[in-house]
Parts: C-alpha cells; sequence; structure tokens
C-alpha cells in the first residue's frame, strides 16, 4: 500500500544568528528522523541566501530547499541595528512577495510552517485562497505592536494552527485575545541534541580562567535584551563580598565596547572576561558553577536549557516568556523578579549559601525537565498537528 506523504514547506528569512535558525533545522530533521516510512518530505525556503552556510548540515540531514534567485542582494546589506534591520525586513517583504506566492500555488505543500517575519505569508493567506494549511510557529515573546495584532487577530480564520514554545505565551495570547483555545498547541522547542552534547562536553576549553574561582557564566548575544549592564554592576557588588568568584560572558552584539567600557570604568577587568560566541558552550557550562541570565525578555532560554542539563545552578531574571515556567516555585533553580537589584543579590547569595543535598535537588529536577527539550519530544508534537 502506497503511503501519501506530507510536504512540508519552512519559511524562516533572518538575518542575524537567531537560536530560531537551529529549531528550525532541528524540528525539520526531527520529521524527517522519526517519521515512520519517511512520511514528510521538509523544504526550507531560502529566500534571499540567509541559509547558504547551512547548506552543507541541511543536505546531509536530507532536507531540502528552495532558493529565491531574484533578491539575493539583501545579504549583502548591513543588517545591524533597530533601523538597519527594519529596513531589510521591508526590502524582504516586497521583494518576495511574488515569489512566496508562486511556489506555493505552484509546489502546493500539504503545510506552510512560519518562524520570522510572518507578515508577508500571513497577509498572501488572507488575500488568497489556497490548498495548503499555514501553521504560525511564535518564537519567544512577541512584541505585541498595534500592527502585528491587527495582522494577526484579522487573518486568524486562515492560520492553521498556533504553536507557542510554552504555556505562559499561550495564556497571554488568550488574554490578548488574538487567537482561540483550540488553534494553539504548546510545542517545546527542539534544543538538546544528547549525543551530540556528551561529546561536545568533553572538549578542552583551553582557557586560563577556569583557575579554581567559582565561575559565573551568562550566554547570549551583547543586546540590550539581555540586560548585560545589570548584570556587571550587581556582580561587581558580588565580587566586593566574594573574593573567588569571576563571571565568564560568551556572545557577540553591537553593545560589546559600551560593556568593556562599563567593565573598565568599575575597574573589574581581572575578574570578567568575554568570549566572542562560540559553536560549542557546552565544554565552557561544564566547567563553570552557576549559569546566570539577566535578560529582560527570553524566548525559550535555550542557554538556561543547555545549564539545566548539563547540571549547574541557574538563576534567572522572571522576564517573560517560559523561564517562570520551567523553573517554577524555584524546585528547578532561581528567580528573581526581572529588574530587582536587591532580589537578584539575595537570590544570589541563597544559591551560592544553599547546602549541596537541596543544590542537587534542584539540579536532578532541572535534568530532568530539560530533556522535554529534545529532538524527539518536539517531533511527537508535530506529528499530531501534521496528520
Amino acid at each position: 500500500m502506497s503511503i501519501d506523504k506530507k510536504s512540508i514547506y519552512v519559511w524562516c528569512p533572518f538575518t542575524s544568528g537567531v537560536g530560531t535558525v537551529k529549531n528550525v533545522i532541528n524540528s525539520s530533521y526531527g520529521l524527517i528522523k522519526f517519521s515512520k516510512s519517511k512520511l514528510f518530505n521538509v523544504c526550507i525556503i531560502n529566500v534571499f541566501g540567509e541559509w547558504d552556510n547551512h547548506l552543507d548540515e541541511l543536505k546531509l540531514k536530507k532536507i531540502d530547499t528552495h532558493r529565491f534567485k531574484s533578491i539575493k542582494f539583501i545579504r549583502s546589506l548591513r543588517k545591524e541595528g533597530f533601523l538597519k534591520s527594519r529596513i531589510s525586513y521591508l526590502l524582504i517583504f516586497f521583494s518576495s512577495f511574488l515569489s512566496l506566492f508562486s511556489i506555493i500555488k505552484k509546489k502546493k505543500p500539504d503545510f506552510l510552517i512560519i518562524h520570522l517575519i510572518t507578515s508577508l505569508p500571513i497577509i498572501i493567506f488572507y488575500i488568497f485562497n489556497f490548498k495548503t494549511k499555514l501553521i504560525l510557529h511564535i518564537a519567544g515573546h512577541p512584541k505585541m505592536t498595534t500592527l502585528r495584532k491587527f495582522i494577526w487577530k484579522t487573518a486568524s480564520s486562515k492560520i492553521t494552527k498556533i504553536i507557542c514554545p510554552s504555556n505562559e505565551l499561550k495564556d497571554y495570547l488568550l488574554k490578548n485575545k488574538i487567537f482561540s483555545d483550540d488553534k494553539m498547541v504548546v510545542i517545546q522547542d527542539p534544543h538538546l541534541l544528547i549525543k551530540k552534547i556528551n561529546s561536545l562536553k568533553n572538549e578542552e576549553t583551553l582557557d586560563d580562567f577556569f583557575d579554581g574561582k567559582k565561575i559565573l557564566i551568562s550566554v547570549g548575544r551583547l543586546t540590550r535584551q539581555k540586560n548585560y549592564p545589570f548584570l556587571i554592576n550587581n556582580f561587581n557588588k558580588l565580587a566586593s563580598k566574594y573574593n573567588n568568584i569571576k563571571l565568564l560572558i560568551i556572545g557577540s552584539g553591537e553593545m560589546k565596547i559600551t560593556i568593556e567600557q562599563l567593565i573598565n570604568k568599575l575597574d573589574i577587568q581581572n575578574k570578567i572576561k568575554i568570549l566572542d560566541h562560540k559553536k560549542n558552550i557546552y565544554n565552557y557550562l561544564k566547567k563553570s558553577n552557576y549559569y546566570i541570565s539577566t535578560s529582560v525578555w527570553e524566548g525559550s532560554s535555550l542557554a538556561m536549557i543547555d545549564a539545566a542539563y548539563i547540571g549547574i545552578p541557574i538563576l534567572c531574571s522572571s522576564c517573560p516568556t517560559g523561564r517562570k515556567e520551567f523553573i517554577g516555585n524555584n524546585e528547578k533553580g532561581f528567580l528573581y523578579e526581572e529588574g530587582n537589584e536587591g532580589d537578584f543579590l539575595n537570590k544570589f547569595i541563597e544559591m551560592y549559601s544553599m547546602d549541596s543535598m537541596s543544590i542537587k535537588e534542584k539540579l536532578v529536577n532541572a535534568k530532568q525537565a530539560s530533556k522535554n527539550f529534545t529532538l524527539f519530544r518536539n517531533y511527537l508534537g508535530l506529528k499530531n498537528i501534521l496528520k
């Protein structure tokens, strides 16, 4: 008996190395890897060449790509900063409208899963009628601008399902009456590749920063979102109380000079080190003692999930979305009120002073919860809405 395979196209144009890129690759691979009789064919739309650096990996994982050749000039544009990134978004929107319409009309995929710059496919589906089912995957905590709210609510009837990475986000969308409950489903991001992590965490770091001191590690782009000035200022206060701690920051971004200037102003260059973005952070996490995140807002907070799996205590801000849901009532780590310096310092002191048995209980709980973010768990969730 022949099997009716499902054709899935994925829309995810990106202008910087966001975590969504890794999630798209992993979720696409999971559909191919775990489906019986290779039920799903997955094709990622390569809008302006943004996926070119991933083509070898995609080919190895049997993920197809479709290139929009007419707008490759966008790749050469500088996209750093709010204004330049918005100009890039507008260029992508208008230059790829006809190409996206054409591919849906000609290829007739069973599903189009959209991740970033989602207004374009949503508007196309609102204007035209397709047999293709539209699935909106929301990453993190979207800024609910008037325009976004209008587009989502107006075109809601044309969206088959909305994937949320957390119950917190789903509740937020329900509260704001953006989508109905029956359209939304919570599926955790496919972040953890267990075998790969277990290999990567044992690689040498070749870094003399690990010299017997207790290391606080924070991972993420050097942007306003991560709120590194808050972290550095408060680390300075902690360092005056504990002379055996250091802070390691791994990330690149537009705020690097500002952050370095603050470190120099506080004269704590010997206690803080900044490393550029690393493909492998697991070996650094393994050699660290505490994971700290002071973000103003977050997506699934993937580095937090990494820290939970590796097994180091976590201290995170209570920013939306998903962190409170993951950590719970401090069963799997420590949450402080976002932006509250006093609460941050008190929670760190509590974490630092906690006995080994209590810490071990949190670590066990956190590692168990982190396994909800595996490739297979994500596949099971996706399979249910792609039947």
